[in-house]
């Protein structure tokens, strides 16, 4: 036992293990500014909440919205996070490789907390549409930041990560985002009961500035210039790491448009691209409209507090397997009992199939009596999507390590227009959200 604790205090004392916590935590406040208006939304437009203000979308101080009802400004507004989340894909990605993730990773999360700061602020205009435009307008610049988070993370991992613990690596820190919904939703919950959804964005922001300050102290984008690096640790990273550094000086010379040309072109890229959208697609389903099924479909749900946790439970699974994965994956690998493309289309297969049964089954399972059932089988179900990261995900790494950051760009970039197609086709399919039927 006191070998296990010994172990445990010298793998934290390890500069990788750090820079994966700071990655870890910057994603984390990354999906909470992302989602913690499709919980707060909830509040904002029940006219029977406790502490105001309440927000009517059609008829806002006395004034209605003819070309827009209800239910078609709630997805106009959700989806204008993923209009500008797919713009800066690409280039967030090429920035990364010129510039540092560092400087973009941190700039692009420190905007976005502002804006964050100023989402309350649009229920001040009394014109319903001046206040839906303002706040789909927040929502897009929001996206145009975050857009450039997830492909400028590439590049420091390939720096960083030794090849025998790229599994792990990539499950541990990229699971940040999974983990920001595991807090963020009970956390909103949590706020709503006792305070104004205006606190939702207030707390969310504030915690994302806090991480920005240590972001800034503790985070350096090369091992080769990290002051807190061990030289054992520096030497183990570079011997055994992809990233090739002579290599850069002719990367930072291509033009992006040849570059993301010649990316299109290879077959693995687009397999990337489809996985990418399949995947984000059952991904938004239940992220952004996850809260508004569990209120209207299942009676425990009607809680907002109870809401918050349930709408938690699939991502606490999700963090829990990919981390098994990404074990299972390394030990694979590592031990030549498997090749590393075989192992990742293993991977990928178990994190689209059963999730995919599961969303499926579980809309069968909402009666009184079935209600934790089909809880039961969303959460664990979703679970297996965290095979991901050391499916798809980790492969995009390994076909360009050094041009990772454009890459991650061009295959997330297309696999998010799934978030902007999402709340629309919500809209459109679910007239009655208290319809089981239109659900499913």
């Amino acid at each position: 036992m006191v070998q296990s604790l010994l172990n445990i205090i010298k793998g934290i004392t390890n500069r990788r293990v750090q820079i994966a916590v700071l990655v870890f935590v910057g994603l984390m406040v990354n999906y909470m500014l992302r989602i913690n208006i499709n919980i707060a939304l909830v509040e904002m437009t029940n006219p029977n909440n406790s502490f105001g203000p309440y927000v009517n979308w059609t008829d806002y101080g006395g004034e209605g919205v003819s070309e827009i009802n209800a239910n078609d400004a709630e997805g106009f507004v959700k989806s204008a996070f993923f209009i500008g989340y797919v713009i800066t894909q690409v280039p967030g990605g090429r920035m990364a490789e010129l510039f540092g993730t560092k400087k973009v990773f941190g700039f692009c999360m420190f905007c976005c907390g502002l804006l964050g700061l100023l989402t309350p602020l649009t229920v001040n205009f009394k014109s319903a549409s001046l206040m839906i435009w303002s706040l789909f307008l927040i929502r897009m610049f929001q996206g145009l930041f975050q857009g450039v988070c997830f492909p400028a993370l590439n590049p420091l991992v390939a720096k960083w990560s030794p090849d025998g613990e790229k599994g792990k690596f990539m499950s541990f820190s990229y699971l940040g985002g999974t983990f920001g919904a595991v807090v963020t939703y009970p956390l909103c919950g949590i706020i709503l009961a006792h305070l104004s959804w205006s606190w939702v964005f207030y707390i969310t922001s504030g915690l994302t500035m806090l991480w920005f300050v240590c972001w800034q102290c503790f985070m350096y984008d090369d091992p080769e210039y990290d002051p807190l690096i061990s030289t054992a640790e520096k030497e183990l990273i570079l011997r055994t790491r992809k990233f090739d550094c002579q290599q850069v000086s002719e990367d930072l010379t291509v033009p992006l448009v040849p570059l993301v040309w010649d990316i299109i072109k290879t077959p693995a890229v687009w397999v990337c691209m489809l996985g990418d959208f399949c995947n984000g697609f059952g991904l938004y389903v239940l992220l952004t409209e996850g809260p508004d099924f569990i209120a209207n479909i299942l009676p425990v749900g009607k809680s907002i507090s109870a809401n918050g946790w349930i709408a938690m439970l699939p991502y606490l699974s999700r963090s829990i397997m990919a981390q098994v994965f990404g074990t299972i994956s390394d030990f694979f690998i590592g031990g030549g009992y498997c090749e590393r493309l075989t192992m990742q289309k293993i991977c990928a297969s178990i994190g689209f199939m059963i999730p995919a049964i599961g969303m499926v089954t579980m809309s069968y399972l909402t009666s009184d009596k079935l209600q934790f059932v089909c809880i039961g089988v969303l959460s664990i179900s979703f679970g297996f999507n965290g095979a991901i990261l050391s499916g798809h995900i980790q492969n995009i790494l390994g076909l360009a390590p050094n041009r990772s950051g454009t890459l991650y760009g061009v295959t997330n970039g297309f696999g998010n227009l799934s978030g902007y197609i999402v709340p629309l086709l919500k809209t459109w399919v679910v007239q009655d959200t208290t319809s089981i039927a239109e659900w499913r």
